[in-house]
């Protein structure tokens, strides 16, 4: 794959210019990522799937109709792909005759991390990678997400509040709070170990 290709932005630009190619090439790209987001917010790997199916043909559409403003579109994507598997999950419990709000719906982040992944990697000791990765699983739902946004995906505290949809204070406050846990439950050399791979990946 050349440049080009490796460039979500030109991409993005190709497509809205009316290339085709590029919109498939934006979907084999980002995709996975995607996927692998969606099946850490909800098991139903069916509703995932169609989920990411309604994000690209409801971007497909939206061009045609001339009606697309995106600033990043990374975050975009993410944004509208948690937003339709939560909705997907409300729709489910009122099918199920269950009384509840789409705003209520409770997102449970679920990963396991082990020293195999990206984020604890090769650069330490099977050892200090277990321990590490036995923390950070230890973690509530959202302290795992944010973690995984912020240093699997790259992203931005912005681009992650928009994506959680809480403020960006309160996104810097989530990530204070999920540090601290971790300084509490890790020992000095362990807990600069994390930090370094965390420096790493940002």
């Amino acid at each position: 794959m050349d440049n080009f290709e490796n460039n979500i932005d030109n991409l993005w630009k190709s497509f809205l210019d009316g290339d085709d190619k590029s919109f498939s090439v934006l979907y084999n790209q980002q995709s996975k990522k995607l996927l692998e987001y969606g099946y850490k917010l909800c098991h139903d790997h069916e509703l995932v799937h169609d989920s990411l199916q309604e994000v690209f043909i409801d971007l497909f559409l939206k061009r045609d109709k001339k009606t697309l403003t995106v600033e990043n579109l990374k975050s975009y994507l993410f944004i509208c792909f948690r937003n339709s598997i939560i909705k997907k999950i409300a729709n489910g419990r009122k099918f199920e005759k269950l009384s509840i709000r789409k705003e209520k719906i409770d997102v449970k982040f679920n990963t396991e991390y082990s020293y195999q992944t990206n984020l604890i990697n090769e650069e330490i000791s099977k050892e200090i990678s277990q321990q590490l990765s036995k923390a950070i699983n230890a973690l509530p739902s959202k302290q795992k997400e944010i973690i995984y946004l912020k240093f699997e995906q790259g992203m931005e505290y912005a681009e992650i509040a928009d994506i959680m949809k809480i403020s960006v204070e309160s996104v810097r406050k989530l990530m204070y709070r999920t540090l601290l846990a971790l300084r509490k439950t890790l020992d000095t050399k362990l807990f600069h170990a994390l930090i370094l791979i965390f420096s790493k990946k940002s």
